[in-house]
């Protein structure tokens, strides 16, 4: 690899796989400049120029002066009144270390090798590593740009396998893809340090304009991916006071470009090659017409409800005060397209227009103020296309002999890499989203291979050779797309007129898999649902004997406690009941004795006698059973 490389794609690593902030790892290689070169005194101009010679990349000298700043935090610099003095002892700690990322480059490499040849691809090994470097510098450049798949001609074999493999990467190995997305930030990362300012800078009263793409994306009109992505990215504008908000013809445009896909979504002319996001949004959602037209209606409270506002603007490109030049940039664009050998069609000619009245707008709400720190800039526009950002880049050049002004429109991601230079957690989080999306937009059939296909789709019905229901699935599901790309790699000349025969074999044969797969896992289910439920029947009949013992066990204990209760009940009823009692028994049959002759008087008393016994009978019996159960209690509580 070469240095400049080099230092792109460590540092990226090692702030997105290590956690560190942009700063600390910059100054790793700082700390290296500095022991190598035995520097005695330090200047931000020396410093910068050491970094260009060493590493061929310009560093902005107030980036540098934030990274020297790093080292007189960790004391590894002393600064004494300007001048910058070395601690030698200190910088050691902090030496820039390459072992780790080397022996994930490797793996890397090893494993994409791997993948090409499980997968059949043939690529050049001799040039995989300067191939991936490419893949990866090219991320930012061309992969963000919504036009490359619709007009490139063909896909570029080693394309096709790395995005392939990045995305299979995404769900099979975890660390390996976080390595992969922070490679990939590199370069966002590296342009983000020409824009920034000091940490933690305040964004309040900052008014972001996001592009109709992003709208889209918001709505849920493009991957999962892409829409996780940029709601992140909104979340965190709201989180620094930022104000989102989208320009009222761009939500024009989205609105009408919505309406009209709603309205032959649902229809048997429905067609894969001439669809757009919303248009296959809402077929492959199975929406009813009533919940299309439902949706259409809610456009704006969606939006509202993610934080992001609609601005009036009164549009009138007569005006003269805070005007730019329109058909300069206009121009600018179309130019830009052309050096990309990108065709322009009616339909992107008139999204180039919204395109620059929204630059022009932001130039309005300026009024002519100009910043070189983002978060100063007042009104800033945000987009998807990277041809529009580079064409605004320059036109803002063009404005001012200064350079490093803030255009009015940059890309999104480097707007968030802006925000998150001193968070790696968020910038990653939010790159993995990102890259993923990407892979699943390259490796999506272009217009021109979709057309090849319909039109052998066409010729086929006309010949007889498949039916209107074949017919009609071939041209609308959403996994033709998928399968097209697999059988042809991007390829056109692994295209022909039967390919569509390959395309729907593939299909039938991968829905018999996958039907196999399920049916095995159902059987596989309802075999273990099986020996659950004999397990669960032999549990419950276990825990039957148990209740059944322990109730006996219950039954026993409490014939025990019950005998030994009233044995004790008996003997102290006697002890302290029995003697009282038998004194009054006695007593009665005494009385009893003196009234042997038979009067009404003897009478009277014999039975008043008889009353009383009975009564005190019963006092005892009802004595003895509450001594009884007494007893009874104490000694539940004492024996288990």
């Amino acid at each position: 690899m070469k240095k400049d490389e080099l230092v792109k794609l460590y540092a990226a690593y090692k702030s997105g796989c290590l956690g560190n902030n942009i700063l600390d790892t910059y100054f790793t290689f700082f700390a290296n400049i500095i022991l190598e070169e035995n520097l005695e005194t330090i200047s931000e101009e020396e410093m910068q120029k050491c970094f260009e010679k060493k590493y061929q990349v310009e560093l902005p000298l107030g980036f540098v002066r934030q990274v020297l700043g790093i080292g007189i935090s960790n004391g590894a610099i002393i600064d004494e009144r300007g001048a910058y003095l070395p601690k030698r002892d200190v910088l050691l700690k902090h030496k820039f270390e390459k072992s780790d990322f080397e022996k994930l480059w490797k793996e890397l490499i090893n494993e994409f090798k791997e993948f090409c040849n499980k997968k059949e691809i043939e690529v050049n090994e001799q040039h995989i590593e300067e191939n991936i470097i490419s893949a990866i510098d090219n991320t930012d450049e061309i992969i963000l740009s919504n036009d490359k798949l619709d007009e490139k001609e063909s896909v570029d074999g080693f394309e096709y396998a790395w995005y392939s493999f990045v995305r299979e990467e995404a769900n099979a190995n975890e660390k390996m893809f976080n390595f992969i997305t922070a490679l990939c930030a590199s370069n966002i990362t590296g342009q983000a340090i020409f824009y920034s300012g000091k940490e933690g800078e305040d964004y309040s009263g900052l008014n972001v304009y996001l592009d109709s793409p992003m709208i889209f994306a918001l709505l849920g009109m493009d991957s999962n991916e892409r829409e996780s992505s940029y709601k992140l990215l909104v979340e965190n504008m709201k989180k620094l006071n930022c104000n989102v908000m989208v320009l009222d013809h761009n939500y024009r445009e989205v609105e009408g470009i919505i309406t009209r896909a709603a309205g032959w979504a649902l229809s048997t002319g429905y067609d894969i090659r001439k669809a757009n996001n919303a248009a296959r949004f809402f077929h492959d959602s199975e929406m009813t017409q009533e919940e299309i037209t439902e949706f259409c209606g809610q456009i704006e409270t969606k939006l509202n409800l993610l934080g992001i506002v609609k601005k009036d603007t009164d549009y009138d490109m007569l005006l003269d005060k805070f005007q730019e030049d329109e058909t300069a940039l206009y121009e600018m664009v179309k130019k830009k397209y052309t050096d990309q050998k990108l065709a322009i069609l009616p339909e992107k000619e008139e999204s180039i227009k919204v395109d620059v009245r929204s630059i022009v707008m932001i130039y309005r709400e300026r009024q002519g103020c100009v910043s070189v720190r983002v978060n100063e800039a007042k009104h800033i526009m945000l987009t998807t296309n990277n041809a529009i950002a580079n064409v605004c880049k320059k036109y803002e050049s063009n404005k001012s002999i200064n350079s490093g002004h803030i255009p009015a429109c940059i890309s999104a991601d480097l707007f968030g890499a802006i925000l998150w230079l001193s968070s790696p957690n968020e910038m990653m989080n939010y790159q993995r989203k990102k890259v993923l999306a990407d892979c699943y937009d390259f490796l999506r059939p272009n217009k021109v291979m979709i057309d090849k296909y319909v039109e052998s789709l066409e010729n086929a019905r006309k010949l007889g050779e498949i039916d209107e229901k074949k017919f009609l699935f071939m041209r609308t599901h959403p996994v033709v797309l998928d399968t097209l790309m697999d059988i042809t790699r991007g390829d056109y000349a692994r295209f022909n007129d039967r390919t569509y025969l390959e395309v729907y074999d593939t299909i039938v044969a991968q829905s018999e898999k996958k039907y196999e797969v399920e049916a095995e896992a159902h059987l596989s289910t309802k075999e273990e649902l099986e020996t659950e439920r004999s397990k669960s029947k032999k549990l419950e009949n276990k825990v039957e004997e148990l209740e059944k013992k322990e109730n006996i066990r219950e039954q026993r204990r409490k014939e025990k406690i019950d005998k030994i209760s009233k044995r004790r009940g008996k003997i102290v009823s006697i002890a302290l009941l029995g003697i009282p009692y038998i004194v009054f028994i006695a007593f009665c049959e005494i009385e009893k004795g003196y009234f042997s002759s038979l009067t009404m008087r003897s009478i009277i008393v014999v039975a008043g006698i008889i009353i009383l016994s009975a009564i005190a009978g019963k006092i005892y019996h009802k004595l003895q059973s509450r001594i009884i159960k007494m007893i009874y209690e104490h000694l539940e509580k004492d024996i288990i």
